[in-house]
């Protein structure tokens, strides 16, 4: 058992505790996700008028009017209407309401045709957190407080960006992990015949407009193959990258190098395998990175 006195306060290298952001700070942040996730949304559900394969909560709800009934420019006036509520900070979980609703039973119509896509549903996980979190009462002395969810206060606004953060860093953790369950912990061993899939992917495009990898392309891949240990050197360190993506919570230097590598690992994934997580990334730039933060970053501030 410690002999730490109770309620120590956790070390300046090791807090997972929400950051000290400034309002402003918040406030570019909010804006910025507002954007990315009204634009994330895949309103053109006109093709989506069947779920044959129904996944998530369209195993409970028939969701096939979202592609009889599209959501035209009205509802989509309507829901940037009230992500202004969400951006200024005023009732912001009522701001958020109508972009997590479309955005989750859109999603889950899409991945009920067959194919589950997995590029819009962090998004939409982060958008859930900070809707739970702004309408999340807070106990006082006279009982459950509401009032707080109407114009939150400093303390709450950085617990909505923490629990974003956390989302972020779960999910990445989560992808990796999954990576070594599937493949029964031998991931890193079998990373170089990853070199073969690179190529495959690439040559697809040959067989649908006769276009071929580029040479440099074909070049690394020899290379790969030819270098097993350099193979599990580079696609080891993707791996590594996702399985801490926990350090993001542990103070603002680490979430800002943390989201550095992050995005480092999507344009490298994005340049070799021609998979594109441009949402992901402008996510991690917007709360890891956060650019307008930098300077306090650097100060070593929390």
């Amino acid at each position: 058992m410690s002999d730490s006195p109770p309620h120590t306060p956790p070390s300046k290298w090791w807090r997972p505790l929400p950051f000290e952001l400034s309002t402003l700070e918040m406030f570019i942040m909010r804006a910025g996700f507002a954007a990315l996730a009204f634009i994330n949304i895949k309103w053109e559900t006109a093709p989506y008028t069947e779920q044959k394969f129904p996944n998530g909560l369209a195993r409970l709800f028939d969701l096939t009017w979202l592609g009889q009934h599209p959501p035209g420019a009205n509802a989509q006036y309507g829901v940037i209407a009230f992500l202004v509520l969400y951006v200024v900070g005023l009732f912001p979980a009522l701001g958020l309401l109508p972009t997590v609703f479309f955005a989750t039973v859109i999603g889950t119509l899409i991945n009920s045709q067959g194919a589950i896509n997995h590029s819009w549903q962090l998004i939409t996980l982060m958008g859930l957190a900070q809707f739970i979190v702004y309408a999340w009462p807070r106990k006082d002395e006279k009982g459950l407080n509401f009032k707080i969810a109407l114009r939150p206060d400093l303390q709450r606004h950085r617990q909505v960006v923490f629990a974003t953060l956390t989302v972020i860093a779960a999910g990445y953790v989560v992808c990796g992990l999954v990576k070594i369950v599937n493949s029964d912990g031998l991931w890193i061993a079998k990373a170089p015949f990853l070199a073969v899939q690179l190529l495959k992917t690439h040559f697809s495009d040959y067989y649908t407009d006769l276009t071929l990898p580029p040479k440099w392309l074909q070049d690394v891949t020899t290379f790969l193959l030819e270098n097993p240990n350099i193979a599990r050197l580079v696609f080891g360190g993707g791996l590594l990258i996702e399985l801490l993506g926990f350090v993001i919570l542990i103070n603002r230097r680490w979430a800002f190098i943390g989201g550095l590598a992050i995005i480092a690992l999507h344009l490298s994934i994005s340049r070799l395998m021609n998979l594109n997580f441009e949402a992901h990334m402008i996510a991690v730039l917007i709360y890891c990175v956060n650019i307008p933060g930098m300077l306090k970053m650097w100060r070593g501030e929390a």
